[in-house]
């Protein structure tokens, strides 16, 4: 076991001590806020499974806010744009509500995305809604699609004179979190009395049974993998009383399935302490966990990019997120002779990536390179098919497609 004194305490017990499950490494477009790479730490005292991150809570509120992905309607989630994320969120909205029977609570969603879990409620009979993002490109989605009132800022800076809430939302927000102690205090104060938290996350125990590519689970963004278990153990000494939970699992993608867990919980004002139970090392997510990266490390297969570097093709790489990251700074690909990289985000646009232009479709489109002689390199696992059909499509370019 390689064991290390961590850099982050551990977000449920605060422990300095954990057991390194994995080191993941990324390579970031320049003048990214995050991490180039971490290692995934299991707590030696409570056994839960996170990001040893050197990044900052200031780092990633700048991310959220300036280079948030979220506000893209056509490939984010959280705004019910596509029939996959509407059914999820109106899933969510239908569980929310069957613990809601008054219709004129104020209830807060935050890291409201785009709106779309703020809309469902709207449409099963809420009126007293509010949002709250760090990007405020998606607080104006949320106010003009949905008409619901919103605000920028985060769990951190919440506007002045926002009230309390019978309801907070936090629905995939805590596993962004890296000051998850801070947040907790802070969230409390957006509470009223007999107030309620909704809180989901993904099922980090399940990351193998809803394997979809080397690592997937493991990005710039998401930091704290949970189980259920834990997912309690950080709430209820909080003062945290839970009414309700359970497991759940949503299509994200044609054929592909997302495992989450959720719980809802009255605040109570009191401490209770966990102190036993902390001490009491459950090791079943550790567990989970290894068998998650020892099936990555077989599954990992760069064949097709070592290929490309070994010819030393033109290559276009499209996507800069966190599968492009992986492969950058884990396998040949950032030996290959890359031209430029392409990203619907228009936040990168205009960046560079390993000192190459990030560009947009339309400019890939517009450039017209010479005999489209340069193979474009799919990353995404999820959206490949997608980007395909634009680039066939669309965009009508006639390259040669590869996926990695």
């Amino acid at each position: 076991m390689n064991k290390k004194k961590s850099i982050r305490k551990c977000p449920i017990c605060q422990e300095e001590n954990g057991e390194i499950l994995h080191t993941q490494k990324f390579v970031l477009p320049e003048g990214h806020p995050l991490s180039n790479g971490y290692d995934i730490l299991c707590c030696d005292r409570c056994g839960f499974v996170y990001a040893d991150t050197t990044v900052s809570q200031k780092d990633y509120d700048i991310f959220y806010a300036k280079l948030s992905k979220y506000e893209d309607k056509k490939t984010a989630t959280g705004g019910g744009e596509s029939p996959y994320d509407a059914a999820r969120l109106q899933k969510t909205a239908e569980c929310i509500a069957g613990f809601l029977p008054d219709k004129s609570v104020r209830i807060l969603d935050i890291g409201c995305a785009n709106g779309g879990l703020l809309g469902y409620l709207k449409k099963l009979g809420y009126n007293n809604l509010c949002g709250l993002d760090p990007s405020p490109a998606c607080v104006e989605n949320t106010k003009q699609l949905y008409g619901i009132e919103a605000y920028a800022g985060s769990i951190f800076t919440p506007p002045q004179d926002l009230g309390d809430f019978d309801v907070v939302i936090l629905s995939h927000v805590l596993e962004h979190i890296q000051d998850l102690a801070s947040a907790l205090s802070n969230f409390k104060n957006l509470l009223g009395k007999n107030g309620v938290l909704y809180a989901e996350v993904p099922d980090a125990k399940k990351y193998l049974d809803f394997y979809v590519s080397p690592f997937h689970y493991f990005d710039t963004e998401h930091i704290n993998h949970f189980s259920l278990k834990f997912l309690e153990r950080l709430l209820i000494p909080a003062g945290f009383t839970l009414i309700g939970k359970g497991e759940k699992e949503f299509e994200l993608h044609p054929g592909t399935f997302y495992p989450a867990i959720w719980v809802m919980a009255g605040f109570s004002n009191e401490k209770i302490s966990l102190k036993s139970n902390l001490d009491n090392l459950d090791l079943e997510l550790r567990n989970r966990t290894i068998e998650y990266t020892k099936h990555s490390q077989k599954d990992f297969d760069p064949q097709m990019i070592d290929e490309l570097v070994l010819n030393q093709d033109k290559i276009i790489v499209w996507g800069v997120g966190s599968s492009t990251m992986r492969l950058l700074a884990n396998s040949s690909l950032e030996r290959a002779n890359i031209i430029a990289f392409v990203d619907s985000n228009p936040k990168y646009w205009g960046q560079y990536l390993m000192e190459k232009p990030i560009i947009s479709p339309e400019e890939l489109k517009n450039r017209q390179f010479k005999n489209e002689t340069e193979t474009i390199l799919l990353t995404s696992k999820i959206y490949g098919k997608e980007i395909l059909a634009q680039i066939v499509n669309e965009l009508n370019l006639k390259n040669k497609v590869v996926t990695a």
